[in-house]
């Protein structure tokens, strides 16, 4: 691939039919009055069309400029001009040499009302710029492409003009210069606890000039210098856009390194030990002969959204969706669908950690005139909303993609060139308006209980309002830890279990935890040895009954697994009561919960004699009878192991 990923993301698009059309300026011309005009403005004009065939559009204006001086009223080469100062970024002059040719002949040519427009556009003339599409719209015989780009940017244009007259908030900071060079950095991607940033550069002291991942950690109150992410990852090729998961362990990027099934594919790796393993091509599942790029990853990993111009899309670029299986492997893509994708380009896709809002960037939205950032929420069946323009400043003439919202939804960090010139990284306030709904984290470290040594083991998170599992992931191995990503205010259960140990629960509740704060929960697993004992935290009765809540079912499940996975062993389901209610009514009721267990437990296929349950009513309390949360904790049921032989 020739063009570098950043100069191909970020190619300068405001109008389609600009970068499109405008080349016909030296063909198909209809011209009006050359036959009439003074024989030194013909030279002067023949000048200039020699050097338009040469690809010198620049020098070209000169004699154009000097055909007018000599002849005033030789409208084709104020035409000519119009067009020449608009491609060289003149547009006050292409304004004035226009509007010219219009006080001459108004209707010379209809294409000059066309690209009047975008003289009037990046003047800022909203007004004018309307103006001059619907007179354009009037003409007879137009080209359908251009009709149809007149009418989107004559809705930019009026969507523009209401977007300038009500800004929003908008104060972008410039990130240190720890990360930011005189090179180009885009693309910018968060973990979860918003410590660590890993970002593109196109730095020369990269891999031949090309792209290569940079990651920086922020340390009490600044961004440390950003370091190359090393061999693994990057290539001689050009490696792009890339979404990181929560803890920051995993990575999706597109490159188009050799052995790839299109110009561009995505990519996967992951760190293990420290170090980022090579990158695997995610196959023929999800990459296509087409270009795929700028992946990014839901909060459990499990699904990936990405662009791609593979053929079937509603435009040049769309927004797909694929989800990996029970069985690891991603399945087909899906496109987004209209409501998302348009005719034209549709890329940079962000799904938050509260699952539900998607960032995107798109041209064929209403909008500033070329890629804005949208959003757009997925309701309880799976439907996205109409997406919204988050409005201006924060959206312009410019290109805006290449941008991750923090897991609170206040800050986003985007990489942008309209502020000093070239890429760099800047964070700014998200619009409270366009903000996710609100979402923590949960982090920890799990250790096994004898050695201290850190465990690579398997966690579920399940909301207790419905029992259903939420997320399954595993800790680093190298480390212990693991972070997730959950939403505010609910009650969680988590189950951490790995082959060898006992399993152990936990159920919390973020009601009333600041957001802004991450839920700490280090884990200590318990080898399977005889006379452990685990307290089986998330079985629940209904009150003063044996009957099981459905929410029980997935720790229940975890015990016939456990039991299963260590033949020898077996367990004695004890049932525990606070103080409150007679000694017999209790010991009856802890003895028929420990029964209701048991019963499940044989009912899973679990052999009876490895069995055996107890009721010990109130006579083995693990907490004060004195307060109710001490008394929520004695009304428990737990296991323990009485053989492993």
């Amino acid at each position: 691939m020739k063009n570098s990923i950043i100069n191909l993301i970020f190619t300068f698009s405001l109008f389609t039919f600009f970068v499109t059309l405008s080349s016909s300026k030296c063909s198909a011309q209809n011209y009006h009055n050359l036959n009439t005009a003074t024989k030194k403005a013909l030279k002067y004009y023949a000048d200039g069309k020699e050097l338009l065939k040469a690809q010198k559009d620049a020098e070209a204006i000169k004699p154009f400029e000097q055909a007018v001086t000599e002849d005033p009223i030789f409208i084709d080469a104020w035409l000519m001009l119009g067009e020449l100062y608009n491609e060289n970024l003149q547009y006050e002059k292409a304004k004035n040499a226009f509007e010219t040719s219009f006080n001459l002949k108004p209707d010379a040519r209809s294409s000059a009302y066309y690209f009047v427009a975008i003289s009037y556009w990046y003047l800022d003339d909203y007004e004018n710029t309307i103006g001059a599409l619907k007179k354009y719209l009037t003409f007879t015989n137009l080209p359908p492409e251009w009709i149809e780009n007149a009418k989107h940017s004559l809705t930019n244009a009026k969507f523009a003009i209401d977007a300038v007259k009500h800004p929003v908030p908008f104060n972008p900071i410039h990130l240190s210069d720890s990360i930011n060079t005189k090179y180009q950095e885009a693309f910018p991607t968060l973990t979860a606890d918003e410590n660590t940033l890993v970002f593109m550069r196109r730095d020369p002291a990269g891999k031949d000039w090309n792209e290569d991942f940079y990651i920086s950690h922020f340390n009490k109150d600044h961004w440390t210098n950003a370091r190359n992410m090393g061999d693994a990852l990057n290539s001689i090729y050009q490696d792009g856009a890339m979404s990181l998961t929560n803890l920051g362990n995993e990575m999706y990027f597109a490159t188009d390194r050799s052995g790839g099934f299109g110009s561009l594919d995505i990519y996967y790796s992951h760190r293990k030990n420290g170090a980022w393993t090579n990158p695997e091509n995610l196959g023929t599942s999800i990459n296509s002969p087409a270009w795929e790029t700028q992946p990014s990853i839901s909060a459990d990993g499990k699904t990936l959204y990405f662009v791609s111009s593979r053929p079937g899309g509603y435009g040049g670029a769309d927004i797909y969706i694929s989800t990996k299986n029970a069985k690891g492997f991603w399945t087909t893509p899906v496109n987004l669908g209209p409501t998302i994708n348009t005719k034209y380009d549709d890329e940079s896709p962000f799904i938050h950690s509260d699952g539900q809002t998607l960032y995107f960037s798109s041209e064929g939205h209403p909008g500033m005139g070329a890629k804005d950032i949208f959003y757009c929420r997925k309701d309880s069946a799976g439907k996205w909303s109409e997406p919204f323009n988050l409005g201006y400043p924060i959206n312009t003439k410019n290109d805006e993609l290449s941008f991750t919202v923090s897991l609170d939804g206040k800050k986003v960090y985007y990489s942008s060139e309209k502020i000093r010139g070239d890429f760099d990284i800047y964070s700014f306030e998200m619009p409270e308006s366009a903000r996710p709904i609100p979402v923590t984290y949960l982090k920890g470290i799990i250790t096994n209980q004898s050695t201290g040594d850190f465990l690579n083991a398997d966690v579920q998170l399940i909301n207790l309002e419905n029992g259903n599992i939420m997320n399954s992931f595993s800790s680093d191995a190298s480390s212990g830890e693991y972070l997730i990503s959950i939403p505010s205010g609910k009650n969680y259960a988590l189950n951490v279990s790995k082959k060898g140990f006992l399993f152990h629960s936990e159920n919390f509740s973020l009601a009333d935890h600041n957001p802004t704060e991450p839920y700490q929960l280090n884990i200590q697993l318990q080898p399977v040895k005889t006379g452990e004992s685990v307290v089986l935290k998330n079985i629940f009765f209904e009150t003063n009954s044996f009957e099981l809540k459905k929410e029980s079912t997935v720790e229940l499940d975890k015990l016939v697994q456990l039991l299963k996975e260590n033949a020898a062993m077996k367990i004695e389901i004890g049932g525990h009561t606070d103080n409150i209610g007679s000694d017999e009514s209790n010991q009856k009721l802890s003895e028929n919960r420990a029964k209701s267990v048991n019963d499940y437990l044989v009912k899973a296929g679990i052999v009876a004699t490895r069995l055996s349950y107890k009721g010990y009513g109130k006579t083995k309390p693990i907490s004060t009878n004195d307060t109710e949360e001490g008394r929520a904790q004695n009304r428990r049921t737990e296991f323990i192991v009485t053989s492993t032989q």
